[in-house]
């Protein structure tokens, strides 16, 4: 589920970023391409879907008007060039020309400025793009390819921000055709276009054959190679491998640990493991529930979980744990939080017992009641549940009464949304640490700790609003270090996506963030 003025990588990563397989043929212009996809769309609209997994499918059908590479340089892709007022409120977009939508509707500013509307809409509930725009909400069509941004104060993340696949731009004819089908038939300008849809089984597309403005940065003249893609959705990971061993499928998004593993040491596969940027897979917790609300909880919880015992039990140890809100590699990463909870059961029992909890037989208890609560999980997506047990068998062994629920994602989301789950894992992408925002100020669709504090919240809002790097990165420092100090956050593990891909596809790339990119891609008969 996830999004710039700041320090950057230096360029030239995105060679290693592209699936290495030789491949000496012409590619095949009749490739088929089948992939088995993790988890089910909820919307193919950029603009309402909350849903990390359907980013990757957006960004191959739709544009967006700068591209990230996966170093997070911001290059043209719509928008060949852009200028910012020294005030940091306007921001000016010289648009490509010559491009159109799948359906046959010109690009140009009109679009733009209709897709913002959109999104800015009440109606369309929009869950990421709305709050990726931040304060920048207003855009006017300064002539037919020149687009003006108007933001009600500064904002540094907007660039960058821009080119999330959740910022897709879609034809405005098809916005005000479908209404609120729209994400029925997502209508865009990228590569590949819409073709059908089956809930909980495909998604299919077919190349754009009058695609001719790739980005640069990905160094791919015309038309994609593939001409058709299918996004096989198989939630079971013991199908989607034995899908792609069988040659049903010729990529595997997030191939199981053990399987991993044992693909990557035998080198049948090629392997592209993908990272997600953002806030990798963590877990908020309440506080404002019993019994979480209580700080001594929260504290305890983070000693006595092993985060590197829970990834080895739930997912073959393949992934590092992760300690911090943001993952290594994002601006405003904080080493210095790495040790902040050390794995240290006999530090959460003495937290427990300092801040007044008593144990009764197994369980600890405090003004008669006892310390238990609820590990939500996602049904759907099979890594949740393991690690909930996971997490759960070491919270037991300290004497919290600790039950996993796993639910399907709508009531999984009202149980959040509501402030009826304790704690549950999940992911957040992102490519700015403005993501905090999105989880801890009040009001926010995923503030779901339920913690409030005007201190953090104006640390936040100067966050967003400075300009200078250097002051960024103090000020989301202290940001992580307040989001620990109160233990809202618990970080699990990096989030990365482990691709296989078979030896006769090439050229799969990504985008910053984490979003796999097909222009590029080849399949050899």
């Amino acid at each position: 589920m996830k999004k710039l003025m700041t320090t950057f990588v230096a360029a030239g990563s995105l060679a290693f970023a592209v699936t290495a397989n030789a491949q000496t043929a012409a590619p095949n212009k009749n490739a088929k391409l089948t992939i088995g996809w993790a988890e089910p769309v909820d919307s193919l609209n950029p603009a309402t879907t909350g849903a990390r997994d359907v980013g990757p499918i957006d960004a191959n059908i739709f544009d967006t008007l700068v591209w990230l590479t996966p170093d997070f340089q911001i290059t043209p892709h719509l928008a060949t060039k852009w200028a910012v007022s020294n005030d940091g409120k306007t921001y000016t977009f010289t648009l490509r020309q010559g491009v159109t939508f799948h359906d046959g509707t010109p690009f140009d500013a009109d679009a733009v400025v209709a897709n913002v509307k959109y999104i800015t809409s009440k109606d369309t509930q929009s869950k990421i793009s709305i709050g990726l725009l931040g304060p920048c909400t207003t855009a006017t069509a300064v002539d037919k390819y020149t687009v003006q941004f108007t933001c009600t104060t500064p904002y540094a993340p907007f660039l960058a921000q821009l080119g999330e696949p959740y910022m897709g731009i879609q034809s405005p004819k098809a916005i005000a055709q479908y209404g609120k089908d729209l994400g029925l038939h997502p209508t865009g300008t990228g590569p590949f276009e819409f073709v059908s849809y089956q809930p909980d089984q495909r998604v299919v597309l077919k190349r754009y054959d009058a695609y001719n403005w790739g980005p640069e940065a990905v160094k791919h003249a015309g038309p994609a190679d593939i001409a058709e893609v299918t996004f096989q959705i198989v939630p079971n990971s013991q199908a989607r491998v034995s899908q792609f061993q069988s040659g049903q499928s010729q990529l595997m998004q997030e191939t199981p640990g053990v399987y991993w593993n044992a693909f990557k040491k035998a080198g049948t596969y090629g392997a592209l493991p993908v990272p997600i940027s953002g806030m990798g897979i963590f877990a908020p917790i309440n506080a404002s529930k019993f019994p979480t609300s209580d700080i001594a909880v929260r504290k305890a919880i983070m000693y006595a979980i092993d985060k590197k015992g829970v990834i080895q039990l739930a997912e073959a140890g393949v992934f590092p744990p992760s300690n911090t809100p943001l993952q290594q590699g994002m601006t405003a990463y904080d080493a210095s939080l790495e040790n902040a909870y050390p794995y240290d059961p006999a530090k959460a029992e003495a937290t427990l017992k300092d801040g007044g909890w008593t144990k009764n037989g197994d369980f600890w208890e405090k003004d008669g009641k006892r310390l238990a609560f609820t590990i939500n999980a996602i049904s759907t997506v099979p890594s949740y549940p393991l690690l909930a047990q996971a997490m759960q068998g070491y919270l037991r062994k300290v004497g919290m009464d600790v039950q996993v629920q796993q639910l399907a994602v709508p009531a999984w989301l009202n149980a959040n949304i509501n402030g009826d789950m304790s704690i549950t894992p999940l992911q957040y992408i992102a490519v700015d640490p403005d993501a905090l925002h999105f989880w801890f100020l009040p009001g926010q669709y995923f503030n779901w700790s339920k913690y409030s504090d005007p201190a953090l919240s104006q640390l936040i809002s100067q966050g967003q609003q400075e300009a200078d790097p250097a002051k960024r990165v103090d000020i989301y420092h202290q940001v992580q270090k307040t989001l620990m100090d109160q233990a809202v956050i618990m970080p699990i593990r990096q989030n990365i996506d482990l691709v296989m891909t078979s030896k006769k596809l090439t050229g799969v790339t990504y985008s910053g963030g984490g979003f796999e990119y097909l222009l590029p891609a080849s399949l050899a008969d």
